[in-house]
């Protein structure tokens, strides 16, 4: 199919967009992470056990998946961008009051409080990448705005060590609040949906396609509900569940690890931790662009999604496994770093994947719901690593049990996720049973 050239003004309105998703993500993702930098002081202070603290990350979880289910169809009915301004600002605060929580109860209420505010990020982004490009170069903008999360979570632990170092925790959970209300003022200074940008002739013509493939103002909620009678559909939230416990066992318990099971200083676990997350940004990108690779090559555009997907959940499960026989810093530190690196590769396919399988209008919708199940996982994950810790002084289990379960999202991506959801039949007035991905 032949591509409608883009102008000069178009490709940085798009990239323009992709950026900002993208740091909005990374801040997001900073937000997530004061908890898990804070870890000991927060033990120390609230006399709080591992698990206890699990539970706080579990908090945010939960309360975060829960949020996806009606998150992904507001933002397909009213468009992503007044909503994720205005959820920075409410998760900038949420992510503030938990500075002020003054006993181990008012701490988990913040963290839950800024699990639903946070909720919009991702759906947005995917929104918003499928709304200015075409289904087939949506790798590499994907790549580019997961690239949030890694760039988050990589400069997290230098930047607020360093500052819960001088400052404190409590103001370092402040201080963010700040910086998120700030990031909500240029979001909505610099952002414009497709409809509301002035664009040239060629650039209509290239964003037809998404137009054509049934572009219109909303869904109505009868339409979102028969998206869960898909085998598409589940597969995508089982494959998430797999992929979000790997993610928030790193995310929430690498500190920890280092610290309690390499017997790494306060101050070196902000530098060390650094490296694996760095590595997760070229995994993001390189996943990004194997996809859309492998898609321009000709292989099906399903299957160039979901293959970098299933064969990253595979490699990082494997060098998971090799982290538990590591005994010093050295090679532990490495092989969480490939892990990482492949974990992320399959991340930004499974988020690619969505504009493959879902029809236009639907795309935050779908991609909200993948996330419902990526959190249940995340929400998971936390509090059994910190369980098994507490019962057995060792993140050895927890980690065997990490490469399992994301090997499973493997399998869970690559044989159940086969056939598109075809828009005709979410939109027919009685779907039934037998259009539940036969051909799987």
């Amino acid at each position: 199919m032949s591509q409608a050239p883009r102008s000069k003004s178009m490709k940085r309105m798009q990239w323009t967009a992709v950026i900002l998703c993208a740091a909005a993500i990374a801040i997001n993702y900073m937000d997530r992470s004061t908890i898990a930098i804070a870890n000991p002081q927060i033990r120390a202070e609230f006399h709080i056990t591992a698990a206890q603290f699990g539970a706080l990350q579990s908090a945010w979880a939960l309360s975060f998946a829960v949020a996806q289910i009606p998150i992904g169809l507001i933002i397909d009915r009213l468009g992503p961008g007044m909503l994720l301004g205005v959820s920075l600002v409410l998760w900038s605060l949420s992510v503030a009051a938990g500075g002020f929580a003054m006993n181990y109860r008012q701490l988990f209420g913040a963290r839950a409080v800024l699990g639903v505010t946070e909720s919009p990020a991702y759906p947005t982004a995917v929104r918003v990448t499928s709304n200015w490009f075409q289904i087939r170069d949506r790798g590499m903008p994907t790549g580019v705005f997961n690239m949030g999360a890694n760039v988050g979570t990589a400069i997290a632990p230098p930047m607020l060590t360093a500052l819960m170092l001088l400052f404190g925790w409590r103001s370092m959970f402040i201080l963010m609040g700040f910086v998120g209300i700030g990031a909500a003022l240029v979001w909505l200074w610099l952002y414009r949906d497709p409809g509301k940008a002035e664009l040239a002739a060629g650039d209509i013509a290239y964003l037809e396609a998404n137009r054509s493939r049934g572009n219109r103002a909303g869904i109505s909620g009868r339409e979102w509900g028969r998206l869960f009678r898909f085998q598409t559909t589940w597969a995508m939230m089982l494959g998430a569940f797999c992929s979000g416990y790997g993610i928030w066992m790193y995310v929430t318990w690498l500190p920890g690890y280092l610290e309690g099971q390499q017997h790494v200083s306060i101050a070196r676990t902000g530098f060390l931790a650094t490296i694996p997350l760095v590595c997760s940004i070229a995994g993001s990108f390189c996943g990004g662009y194997a996809s859309d690779h492998l898609a321009a090559r000709g292989m099906p555009i399903v299957k160039a999604r979901k293959l970098p997907t299933a064969l990253g959940y595979v490699g990082s499960a494997l060098f998971t496994a090799f982290a538990t026989s590591s005994s010093t810093t050295g090679p532990a530190v490495l092989w969480i770093s490939c892990a990482m690196f492949f974990l992320y590769f399959a991340v930004a396919g499974k988020w690619t994947l969505i504009t493959a399988v879902s029809p236009q209008p639907y795309c935050a919708s779908c991609s909200s719901i993948q996330n419902f199940g990526s959190y249940l996982g995340g929400a998971c994950s936390p509090f059994v690593t910190g369980l098994i810790v507490d019962r057995t002084g060792s993140f050895v289990s927890a980690l065997l049990i990490g490469a399992v379960v994301m090997t499973a999202g493997a399998a869970f991506y690559y044989f159940l996720v086969v056939t598109p959801i075809a828009e005709t039949d979410l939109a027919a007035p009685n779907l039934p049973p037998t259009h539940v991905n036969d051909a799987a």
